[in-house]
């Protein structure tokens, strides 16, 4: 299992249906967040003081990593497997080709 690539069917399949990113994508995030906090830093201070001060920066959404502090209720658990389970059926009807 650890050979194989991170978007491979099995791996996926194995965590419930969400793909694992790669090690391209995981550095791009934080990247990104480093950079888009340098530019708040940057614009915190030298923005004008009787002016509002910019908005602290979201971080870049990673699927990957489950929220924390946030515990799923069980109705909340059940609506996403049936959604995983529709989205799986989708992709069986398009690759058998009963849907285009």
């Amino acid at each position: 299992m650890r050979g194989l690539s991170p978007d491979s069917a099995t791996r996926t399949a194995l965590n419930d249906g969400i793909p694992e990113p790669t090690g391209e994508q995981i550095l791009l995030a934080d990247l990104f967040d480093a950079v888009s906090t340098l530019d708040w830093h940057f614009a915190l201070a030298n923005s004008d003081e009787k002016k509002a001060k910019p908005k602290k920066p979201k971080p870049y959404p990673r699927w990957w990593a489950k929220p924390a502090g946030r515990a799923a209720s069980p109705s909340r658990l059940a609506k996403l497997e049936d959604a995983r389970r529709r989205k799986r059926e989708r992709e069986r009807a398009i690759a058998e080709g009963r849907i285009a």
